[in-house]
């Protein structure tokens, strides 16, 4: 670092402006505010503003000179918009990445080096990606990739392939990510055996993605590649790397169960980012919030409040919505498990609120990009036409040299076709435009009914939790959480439209998985009761789902009451399946069975309770057309056998 140099020539010339200096000078000048600004982007004298300062001071120095020095501009801009340099607010530097290309463009085509375009373009594309911008980062990846891609030096095809590996991965489609690791692999290994400037800070990434990619898959690949990390880290200046390692190891401890020893990484990582003024980033945010969950976990529900304000408070300052709705969520987690469901229905109506516009914003902007990529695909459907009537023309001047009369007016009759099959093409497909466009439209509007009417159901279960904790009377209570059960299984299957891929019909399977676990968690039956669901994806229109999912509330609910009295454990299982040829002959072609190896009830035994329940059945079994039986056979056996609706 020539740090001397950069105060005896900022000595020299503090005065002076760029039309009073050679070009010698203002080269030797900008040169020594790059070096500063570089600098100061590395620990311990890390500086986010004086890094800003010195770029922008070097940038101003050589726009305003003559002649443009338009290779150091684009140099200057290669740091300015390295996200592992993130100096500059990144929106900013989404302008500026622009700015840096326009740059290498002037540079005269002798003079350019293909690897300062690349580093541009890769640096534009990423940015892209992060902002939520697929396409354009795409496009800008592969104009990178075009540059480099017949240059045989193996540092620069370590390069690309770190590059690629970290772009396909952030791309975030699947098979994408798996691309992504396949290349983040190779390039960790010829970096690993190399000594190339670059090396600590590809491998820093690569550690970093590759431990994302295997969190929740395979716990050993995450430990050994965090310690590769943990190895790294002393060679490593950017204070980002630091703080990424102490939030991950901690977030990492916290799902082995090690609260103490992640309190103690987490509170490192709030004090690194505060000592270098890093707060407005949003690991600073989760360090906070994470420490919250260790507190609720320990039942320290004070501190844990304290914690999920700070980051939510955080994330208001900057403007990250999903961020702030999601600590909106956990202030209503902890205060439902403190009993106080005053405040947590009032956070509960704060995050349904939040998240709905977080939803709409969501779906509008995935219209947009559809409606992009259908002006695209008829962009290229229209230039293939084009091709094909320039074909056409050629051939029938080549054959008009032959039989020109003749030719010449079977052109014309030709010509006159294809005009009229070109424009009838084209209101069609602008109709099919305007038809998907609608029908784009509806869908979000009907995910966005059911999503409402989910929450609403949400809100009454919230309330009928909240009226039946300000109730003593057992039976009464008993009722109320019957029907918050009841409420919740008609939740289920609207929460189910508007995430699943279709609008009217219901996969039963994962449904009466997620309805039993609610009903084994509101009678704290889960470390007793058991319930199996051996039974294939089997699929159901809305309305057919409706009514067996209320009947199975009902059966699960009666077995956990009166099935199970006496015994310690026990097992419900359930199966909705195609039944055999004489039952389809018979006008039903599926039968629910619910099965439990409880005490039994005998055929003439009346109904325990208020009845309400078996009423329900009864009426729900008559609206199907269904014949519903009991028996008992080591517990009792509920069958229902009813006819299929098809779906629309």
């Amino acid at each position: 670092m020539r740090t001397p140099l950069f105060f005896l020539l900022f000595i020299l010339f503090t005065n002076t402006t760029a039309q009073d200096l050679s070009t010698e000078q203002v080269v030797a000048l900008s040169k020594a505010y790059q070096e500063k600004g570089l600098y100061f982007r590395e620990m311990p004298h890390f500086n986010r503003d004086s890094t800003v300062f010195y770029f922008d001071k070097a940038a101003e120095l050589l726009q305003n000179s003559e002649p443009i020095q338009y290779k150091l501009l684009a140099n200057l801009y290669r740091d300015i918009t390295d996200r592992s340099n993130r100096s500059h607010n990144f929106i900013v530097v989404d302008s500026l990445a622009p700015i840096g290309w326009s740059y290498y463009e002037k540079i005269p085509d002798n003079e350019k080096d293909k690897v300062l375009g690349y580093d541009l373009l890769i640096n534009w594309a990423l940015i892209k990606i992060i902002r939520g911008e697929p396409k354009p980062g795409l496009e800008l990846f592969e104009k990178a990739m075009d540059l480099l891609k017949d240059d045989p030096r193996p540092e620069i095809q370590l390069k690309v392939l770190t590059n690629k590996g970290r772009f396909y991965y952030q791309y975030e489609l699947p098979e994408d990510q798996e691309i992504g690791i396949q290349y983040l692999k190779e390039s960790m290994m010829g970096y690993q055996q190399s000594d190339y400037p670059d090396k600590n800070e590809a491998l820093a990434i690569a550690y970093k993605l590759l431990t994302y990619y295997f969190e929740d898959s395979n716990p050993d690949s995450t430990d050994f590649y965090m310690n590769q990390f943990r190895m790294l880290l002393p060679e490593l200046t950017n204070p980002f790397h630091h703080t990424w390692y102490y939030y991950s190891k901690g977030n990492h401890l916290i799902n082995r169960g090690s609260y103490e020893e992640a309190k103690s990484y987490l509170t490192q990582t709030i004090k690194l980012l505060e000592d270098y003024d890093l707060t407005t980033i949003d690991t600073y945010q989760f360090a906070h919030s994470r420490i919250g969950d260790i507190y609720k976990e320990e039942g320290g529900y004070d501190e844990a409040i304290a914690y999920y304000q700070k980051a939510k408070n955080s994330s208001i300052e900057i403007n990250t919505d999903a961020n702030t709705a999601y600590f909106i969520w956990k202030l209503y987690g902890v205060y439902e498990q403190m009993g106080d469901y005053k405040k947590a229905l009032e956070h509960y109506i704060e995050y349904s609120e939040a998240n709905n516009i977080i939803e709409v914003e969501r779906n509008e902007r995935s219209l947009r990009e559809s409606e992009l990529q259908m002006n695209v695909l008829q962009q290229e459907q229209e230039l293939i036409a084009k091709q094909q009537a320039q074909t056409i023309f050629i051939i029938a001047l080549f054959l008009g040299t032959l039989l020109l009369g003749l030719v010449y007016r079977n052109y014309r009759l030709k010509q006159k076709s294809n005009q009229k099959l070109e424009l009838l093409n084209g209101e069609l497909a602008h109709k099919n435009e305007l038809l998907d466009k609608r029908n784009a439209e509806n869908e979000l509007l009907l995910r966005e009914i059911h999503h409402r009417v989910k929450n609403n159901m949400e809100v009454v279960s919230s309330l009928l939790q909240l009226q039946s904790s300000q109730i003593d009377d057992p039976s009464v209570q008993e009722a109320m959480i019957e029907s918050q059960n009841r409420v919740h299984s008609m939740g289920i299957i609207h929460q189910k439209l508007y995430q699943g891929d279709q609008l009217a019909s219901i996969e039963m399977r994962d449904y009466f998985i997620n309805l039993s676990e609610n009903i084994l968690d509101s009678f704290n039956a889960n470390g007793k009761i058991k319930v199996e669901c051996n039974m294939a994806k089997l699929i159901l229109d809305v309305d057919t789902a409706v009514s067996i999912g209320l009947i199975t509330n009902e059966l699960l609910t009666n077995a956990l009451k009166y099935a199970f009295e006496g015994k310690d454990s026990g097992t419900i299982r359930i199966s909705l399946s195609p039944v055999s040829a004489d039952e389809v002959r018979n006008g039903s072609d599926l039968q629910l069975l619910i099965r439990d190896d409880g005490i039994g009830k005998a055929p003439d035994q009346p109904s325990k309770g208020t009845g309400f329940g078996t009423q329900l059945i009864n009426l729900l079994t008559r609206q199907l057309d269904g014949k519903l039986t009991y028996e008992n056979n080591n517990g009792t056996v509920v069958s229902l056998l009813f006819k299929n609706t098809a779906i629309a």
